[in-house]
C-alpha cells in the first residue's frame, strides 16, 4: 500500500527492502518492527517486514527459512503489479560528476535482518546463492547484472548484530546460563551436527564441496560465486552483550573464504544489540553507515573496501 497511488499505476521506486525480524527464533512480530520503514519510504523504497513461524509453531530453522521465502516469492508478485524501478542515469551523470548524495536514482532489492532476523535471513540468501550456483554454469552467468532480475533476486544483503555460528552462539549462550531456556536449541536441532547444518557459512561450505565435486575446479567455484553474489555488509555494534561482535567478524571470515569477496564489515563503538536496530528506527550510526555503505556501491567504489574491507566507525574501548 505504501507504493501505491491509488490511480492503479504502477509507482517508480528506488528498490525494496525485505526486513526479517528478530525476537531469538520464538518471539516478534513485523508490527513491532514498523518503525524501520520510514527511512526507506523515505528514500523512495517499497518496504516489507516479515513475519514468519516462530517457536514452538515453527519445528525447525528449514520452517523459518521456508516462510520467509514463500514471502519473498509473494512480494516479487505484488511487485510486479504495483510499482516499477526508477528510470537511472546514474552511470551518465557519475562520468558527467553530477551525481551526489541527493542522488534519486534505482539502488536494488536489499535484503536485511536483525539478530536471529539476520541468520534465518542468511540462510535463505545462502540457499539462494546455491540454486543459482547449480543451475548456471560460470559461462552462463559472465557479463549478468543483478539489475536484469528487477525483483526476483537481492541486489545488497544486510546483516545487523547476526549469530551466524549456531554452534559457537550455543557456547556462548551457555556461558550465560540461558542455553536451555533459548528456542535455539530445539530450533536449530539439539546436536553439533545440527548446529553446524544451521549456520549459514557451514551450509554453504558443504554445498560448495558438493559443487567442485561436479565440476572438478575449485577455481571455476570461486569464480562462480563472485560472479552469482552480491554485496553483503554485516554490522555489530562492539558492545552486544547478547551476541558478541566476534559473530560477524568469524562469519565474514568464513563467507569470503566460499569466494564471497564482496563482503563487508563495519563495527559500532558504544553500540549494543538492540541499539542497532534502535538507530533504525530512530535515526543512529548504525543507519547512517548503511545507508553511506549503499552509496558506495551506487557509486560504483568500494569505500570500506580501501582498509580491507573493515571499518571501525569509532575506536573501541575493547
Amino acid at each position: 500500500n505504501s507504493s501505491s497511488d491509488g490511480s492503479g499505476n504502477k509507482v517508480p521506486v528506488r528498490g525494496t527492502l525485505f526486513f526479517v525480524h528478530g525476537g531469538a527464533w520464538g518471539a516478534g512480530h513485523p508490527w513491532m518492527y514498523r518503525l524501520v520503514a520510514p527511512a526507506f519510504l523515505a528514500r523512495n523504497f517499497a518496504v516489507a517486514i516479515v513475519g514468519y513461524r516462530t517457536y514452538p509453531d515453527s519445528v525447525n530453522i528449514d520452517v523459518q527459512v521456508d516462510d520467509i521465502r514463500s514471502a519473498f516469492d509473494e512480494l516479487e508478485d505484488v511487485l510486479n503489479e504495483c510499482v516499477v524501478p526508477v528510470a537511472d542515469d546514474a552511470m551518465d551523470r557519475e562520468a558527467a560528476g553530477t551525481i551526489d548524495d541527493n542522488d534519486n536514482g534505482w539502488v536494488g532489492n536489499i535484503m536485511m535482518g536483525h539478530s536471529s532476523g539476520a541468520h534465518i535471513a542468511l540462510l535463505l540468501f545462502v540457499n539462494m546463492l546455491s540454486e543459482r550456483m547449480k543451475s548456471s554454469s560460470s559461462s552462463q552467468l559472465a557479463g549478468k547484472e543483478c539489475n536484469q532480475y528487477p525483483w526476483s533476486l537481492p541486489h545488497y544483503f544486510v546483516g545487523l548484530s547476526g549469530p551466524y555460528d549456531i554452534s559457537d552462539h550455543f557456547d556462548f549462550e551457555a556461558g550465560r546460563g540461558v542455553e536451555q531456556i533459548s528456542p535455539m536449541k530445539p530450533i536449530c536441532g539439539y546436536t553439533r551436527l545440527n548446529f553446524d547444518r544451521a549456520s549459514p557459512a557451514k551450509r554453504l561450505l558443504t554445498n560448495l564441496a558438493s559443487f567442485r565435486e561436479q565440476v572438478d575446479s575449485a577455481d571455476s567455484t570461486n569464480q562462480t560465486m563472485q560472479q552469482i553474489t552480491p554485496p553483503m555488509l554485516l554490522v555489530h555494534g562492539i558492545e552486544d552483550p547478547v551476541v558478541p561482535f566476534t559473530a560477524t567478524s568469524d562469519a565474514a571470515r568464513k563467507l569470503k573464504s566460499c569466494g564471497l569477496t564482496d563482503c563487508h564489515e563495519i563495527y559500532l563503538e558504544k553500540t549494543e544489540h538492540q541499539e542497532v536496530i534502535m538507530q533504525f528506527m530512530m535515526g543512529g550510526p548504525a543507519m547512517d553507515a548503511v545507508f553511506d555503505w549503499l552509496r558506495g556501491q551506487r557509486r560504483h567504489q568500494n569505500a570500506i573496501g580501501r582498509d580491507g574491507g573493515r571499518k571501525v566507525k569509532l575506536q573501541s574501548r575493547l
